[in-house]
């Protein structure tokens, strides 16, 4: 699953980062569907994900939840908002697979940015990098059409489709399931054609 976040963090080298979750991070074991946090509680953690796949999902004062965002593995998990700012989470983070992921509290982090130049330089590159993908994410939202965000969804994320329910995808794009069955509906008559 390379590629499968929308931005580019797999091209900086992270291999200080993910040593640093070797040598003092605490692996868990996660059943599917079991959370890793909760919205509205503290989250002062930075999570690897060894195996699997993670959901990140908000619950608005409806009451209605939303996919925002999916860790797999070889990326990170977190509420990173919630970390920095220290207020407490705006996510769901559940396991949507089996999953191992090696924790490390922020407080670690944030020591190993401030450690060397080379770290606080790291740090800044995995900021832009998220502050990329969030920007691109919120254009998307706004201009594209739903099509476009389903096309989206599978170039990035192109092994999830098999994985996830049809309805995960059409929260994770902001449409109904009808939606997407009629775009992928579409597109199956396009290739045929």
């Amino acid at each position: 699953m390379s590629h499968i976040n929308e931005y580019d963090i797999t091209a900086l080298d992270l291999s200080l980062l993910k040593n640093l979750f070797q040598a003092e991070g605490t692996e868990k074991q996660f059943k599917k569907h079991e959370y890793l946090l909760r919205q509205d509680e503290p989250c002062r953690w930075v999570g690897y994900v060894v195996k699997g796949i993670c959901r990140l999902t908000h619950i608005n004062a409806a009451g209605n939840e939303r996919v925002v965002g999916y860790s797999p593995a070889g990326h990170f998990v977190t509420d990173y908002t919630a970390c920095l700012c220290k207020h407490p989470s705006t996510v769901n983070i559940r396991a949507v697979t089996e999953c191992n992921i090696q924790f490390l509290p922020y407080t670690t982090i944030e020591t190993f940015w401030n450690a060397s130049a080379e770290n606080q330089q790291l740090g800044r590159h995995v900021a832009e990098q998220l502050f990329a993908m969030t920007y691109r994410r919120l254009v998307e939202s706004y201009c594209n059409t739903p099509e476009e965000r389903y096309l989206n969804f599978i170039r990035h994320y192109p092994d999830l489709k098999e994985q996830i329910p049809l309805k995960e995808i059409a929260s994770f794009i902001g449409v109904t399931p009808e939606t997407v069955s009629k775009i992928r509906k579409k597109i199956l008559q396009q290739s045929k054609s």
